[in-house]
C-alpha cells in the first residue's frame, strides 16, 4: 500500500469558547483580510473569530468592538502575543524558546515562526474608540513545501515542526490560543494591562540591541529598552529615548 492510498483523517474543526464564534476560511485565505472585509462590510462583529483550514500553518482573526480609546485597546495585539506564548508553553515541547520582537514578530527558538497583527480602520485617533478593529495571528506549523528553500536553510525562519513541535496541529493550537485569549482579556478588563506587559518583556527578545522597526513607511533605529506603560516600543536613538506608540503598529483601511 502507498501512502497515497491510506485514509487520512481530516482534522477536526476547532472548538472555541462560547464568547467566540467560529468561521472557517479555506486554505490560501487569509483569515486576517476576512475578518477586516466581513467588519467593514458589517455582516459580522464582536467575537466572529476567523480560522484557516490551512494545515501548514494556524491562523485566525478576531473581530472586537473596543469601548475604550484606542490608545488602549490597541493593547490587544500584545495581550494576543502573550496568550499564543502561554498558549504553546502549554501543548508545546519544554525546549520551545517562545520569544517576541515589538511589535509583533514571534520567534521559536530564535528564529522567526510567525506575526500578530492589529487592523483599525482610519482615522486611528489614539483617544478616540473605534467603531471596530481585528487582530490576528499566524504561526508557521510545516515549511510549504512550495517554498523557496527547504526547511532549515533559511536561519531568520523556522517553523514549529522544526522546532519539536511533531505533535501539535493545526486544531490544537487555534483552539489554545483562542481559550488563553480570552483568559488574557478578562483580566485585562478587572486588572490592566500589567500582567500582560510583564508577561511580554519577560518573553523579550532584542532587549537592550540594535533594532530596526519599520512602521508604515518610516524605519526607526535605536537600542531597544522595553515597553512603555501603554505597550509602546521604548527605543534609545542618539542619547536620547523615543517612544513608538502602539497605535502606529496597527494597519489602517488599505490593508
Amino acid at each position: 500500500m502507498t501512502l497515497s492510498q491510506i485514509d487520512i483523517a481530516p482534522l477536526a474543526d476547532p472548538e472555541f469558547p462560547p464568547a467566540f464564534t467560529g468561521h472557517p476560511v479555506a486554505a490560501g485565505v487569509d483569515p486576517f483580510a476576512a475578518a477586516i472585509d466581513a467588519a467593514r462590510a458589517q455582516s459580522h462583529g464582536a467575537g466572529d473569530l476567523f480560522w484557516s483550514r490551512d494545515t501548514d500553518c494556524a491562523a485566525a482573526a478576531l473581530i472586537l468592538e473596543p469601548d475604550v480609546a484606542l490608545a488602549k485597546a490597541a493593547q490587544m495585539l500584545p495581550l494576543l502575543m502573550v496568550a499564543i506564548g502561554d498558549a504553546l508553553g502549554g501543548i508545546g515541547p519544554p525546549n520551545l524558546a517562545l520569544t517576541f520582537r515589538w511589535p509583533g514578530t514571534i520567534l521559536a527558538n530564535g528564529a522567526t515562526v510567525g506575526a500578530a497583527r492589529l487592523h483599525v480602520p482610519e482615522p486611528r485617533d489614539p483617544a478616540g474608540i473605534p467603531d471596530h478593529m481585528v487582530v490576528g495571528y499566524a504561526l508557521t506549523i510545516e515549511a510549504s513545501r512550495n517554498g523557496p528553500a527547504e526547511p532549515g536553510h533559511d536561519l531568520a525562519a523556522t517553523a514549529l515542526m522544526e522546532e519539536g513541535c511533531g505533535e501539535l496541529d493545526r486544531t490544537l493550537i487555534v483552539e489554545a490560543v483562542a481559550r488563553h485569549f480570552l483568559s488574557w482579556i478578562d483580566g485585562w478588563t478587572h486588572d490592566g494591562f500589567r500582567a500582560a506587559h510583564q508577561s511580554w518583556t519577560s518573553r523579550a527578545d532584542a532587549m537592550g540591541e540594535t533594532v530596526d522597526i519599520v512602521l508604515g513607511a518610516v524605519r526607526h533605529s535605536g537600542t531597544m529598552i522595553g515597553l512603555d506603560d501603554a505597550g509602546g516600543a521604548l527605543l534609545k536613538t542618539d542619547g536620547r529615548t523615543v517612544l513608538l506608540p502602539l497605535t502606529d503598529a496597527a494597519t489602517g483601511a488599505d490593508s
